[in-house]
């Protein structure tokens, strides 16, 4: 016998699925689950060496696996570092420890707040010049019970400007010439130029703002050596615009200093960086350069080059430019 279902049916069974949908629903919303990450704490090393200073910090700390609620967990401040740990640091030449360096633990240094609320944190600091490209930084952190975790970078060497020289002070932009900066370059390189404009609020009352220009470059370049970044006179036109606003309360604007600088970092510093907005095939999570553990020990550098001013003929066509005049951009008296 063939069975034939009637309307009544139809509409009994659909009564069915929707009191199933809304059992399935209800039981979902009343368990609330409890994500972590079941697994052995390992060793946390994160530090970025600047080559241009002379005073260093590391932070140590372990991973957060945690058997219980991490909201609990969070609130307690020894979770976030290991009771027994032994931390050393080297200087390093040609890829091998040339050079013990002491460690100062500080434990007063505030932190922001967030999810892990403790009331200060732990860093290591240390003090080392660090000289060319072939010397480097070496850390270790043995932990009882956990093999040892080591990390090492080489020193990005210092940058060198070389346009506008050291000898330049003057700065020339028009519609047919940009202003151009050359420097050595790096892995990774960030650089950011500010030009200075002092608004003038009568009875010798003057305030400074400033425009910035930048750019980010931690991709392969068609020069392995030198970076390069030209500022053309409308982009200069289009940033004061839009981040300069006309003031009725300013008599009068003057055109103040221009200064350089530019960031650098090594390899670390790139894939850190490409992990971190996301450039990933997916198969990993997070870039680590740890051994037996993870973080991020890398080395950086700045260089600055400042007090340069716009040359005359920039200056006054500046001051001539009719989509700058809302700002009342005008020359010394």
């Amino acid at each position: 016998m063939i069975s034939r279902e009637t309307p009544q049916h139809k509409k009994i069974i659909n009564w069915i699925w929707v009191l199933l949908v809304a059992c399935s629903l209800q039981l979902g919303c009343e368990t609330d689950p409890v994500i972590y990450l079941d697994s052995p704490a390992q060793p946390v090393i994160y530090g970025i060496v600047n080559s241009t200073d002379s005073v260093h910090y590391l932070k140590i700390g372990r991973t957060f696996g945690t058997r219980y609620d991490p909201a609990i967990a969070a609130q307690i401040h020894d979770s976030l570092y290991f009771n027994e740990s032994h931390i050393e640091v080297y200087k390093t030449r040609g890829g091998k420890k040339n050079e013990l360096i002491d460690l100062i633990r500080i434990t007063n240094i505030q932190k922001d707040s967030g999810y892990f609320r403790a009331p200060g944190q732990v860093l290591y600091q240390f003090t080392k010049q660090f000289g060319g490209p072939s010397n480097g930084v070496y850390v270790s952190v043995e932990v009882p019970g956990l093999p040892k975790a080591e990390a090492q970078a080489y020193i990005t060497r210092t940058g060198i400007i070389y346009q506008p020289d050291s000898a330049r002070m003057y700065v020339y932009m028009v519609p047919e010439q940009p202003f151009l900066i050359q420097w050595e370059g790096n892995p990774w390189n960030e650089i950011d130029v500010s030009f200075e404009f002092i608004e003038d609020y009568g009875d010798s009352v003057f305030q400074s703002k400033y425009v910035h220009m930048q750019k980010a470059n931690y991709l392969e370049s068609q020069h392995e050596k030198y970076r390069e970044m030209k500022v053309t006179y409308d982009e200069f036109i289009r940033e004061v615009l839009q981040q300069l606003e006309p003031n009725d309360d300013v008599k009068q604007v003057f055109l103040g200093y221009i200064s350089i600088t530019i960031h650098g970092g090594d390899e670390n510093m790139v894939n850190y960086i490409k992990y971190k907005d996301g450039f990933n095939d997916f198969s990993l999570v997070e870039f680590s350069n740890v051994t037996n553990g993870i973080g991020l020990l890398a080395s950086r550098h700045t260089e600055v080059r400042d007090s340069l001013r716009f040359d005359y003929q920039t200056r006054q066509r500046l001051i001539n430019e009719n989509r700058l005049r809302i700002l009342k951009i005008s020359k010394w008296n």
